[in-house]
């Protein structure tokens, strides 16, 4: 009876380690797209067309980053936004405002400004028009010693494509241990990346690639691109650099995705190419599908 119990305890054991070391899906399921019959020749292409300075800044779409950088000067430039645009309606776009790397307050010259246009992706990318609305951060006031502006917009799209991906997911924020949960997917992923193992690889972000695909309109060989460019660079002597030990949640998706990063908001997978003396960064963000327990990448 005693022989019988250990050797049900190892299997519990056993059983727990798997899982452990297997938070992430190695054979996700597809996820639901429906195309309009007039997807190829009606591609509504929106961007933000904005102006920043001196201030490190996060844009989201339906709380999905699409945009973050660390700017010491100013500049102006644009943002494609379709990848977090997932149906047609009302979209949702914040601006944070913080301050630049190293620095505990908002510099007095830290702004944000932006207009939302749309172009004709079947066509070019042919502008077609400015959506009505030119939005701000509010300036910086020094007295105050701020650590942070917002800035909240509204707009209506019309996309010929719904996609439903993470939105009916876990809220990830009810879920115990996310931060160990995460590090172990990440962690699969650096192995995956020092085997060379592809093929696995490819799998794992067939439905992110494929989000991307639809809502960007890329035609095959332009997805095929996207995908080669990337494994590519892995088989050319980048090497896996340790995943930072200070590493961080990031929540988005209304709590739906999360992702690990630097303290600074950066990427944790890194690589690096001795020999031509390059780096690199892969993002990866992840959910829990509805009824499972392992992470899927998005």
């Amino acid at each position: 009876m005693k022989n019988i119990f250990l050797l049900l305890l190892s299997a519990m054991l056993l059983s727990n380690i798997a899982n452990a070391q297997n938070p992430i899906s190695l054979n996700p399921a597809p996820i639901k797209i429906d195309k309009k019959a007039d997807y190829t020749t009606v591609q509504p292409y929106y961007q933000i067309d904005f102006s920043a300075a001196m201030c490190m800044f996060e844009v989201r779409v339906n709380d999905i980053p699409v945009f973050t950088l660390d700017l010491p000067a100013q500049t102006s430039s644009t943002i494609p936004i379709n990848q977090a645009i997932f149906q047609s309606g009302k979209q949702q776009i914040t601006v944070k405002v913080l301050p630049l790397s190293g620095q505990k307050v908002l510099n007095p010259n830290a702004a944000f400004k932006y207009s939302i246009k749309v172009y004709d992706a079947a066509k070019n990318l042919d502008f077609k028009e400015q959506l009505p609305g030119e939005y701000a951060v509010g300036k910086v006031d020094p007295a105050k010693k701020q650590t942070s502006l917002s800035q909240t917009a509204t707009f209506n799209a019309e996309v010929p494509y719904t996609v439903n991906a993470f939105q009916t997911g876990t809220d990830l924020k009810s879920v115990v241990g996310l931060n160990d949960k995460l590090r172990l997917a990440y962690q699969k992923l650096a192995d995956l990346i020092a085997k060379g193992d592809l093929e696995q690889l490819k799998k794992l972000i067939a439905n992110r690639e494929e989000v991307a695909a639809v809502t960007m309109y890329l035609s095959k060989e332009e997805s095929d691109g996207r995908m080669k460019s990337m494994l590519g660079d892995l088989k050319t002597g980048f090497k896996m650099l340790p995943i930072p030990a200070n590493a961080q949640v990031k929540l988005s998706g209304n709590g739906k995705v999360a992702s690990l990063v630097t303290p600074t908001g950066g990427s944790v997978i890194k690589l690096r190419n001795e020999k031509a003396q390059e780096e690199m960064e892969l993002e990866f963000t992840f959910y829990i599908p509805q009824g499972k327990t392992e992470l899927e990448i998005i």
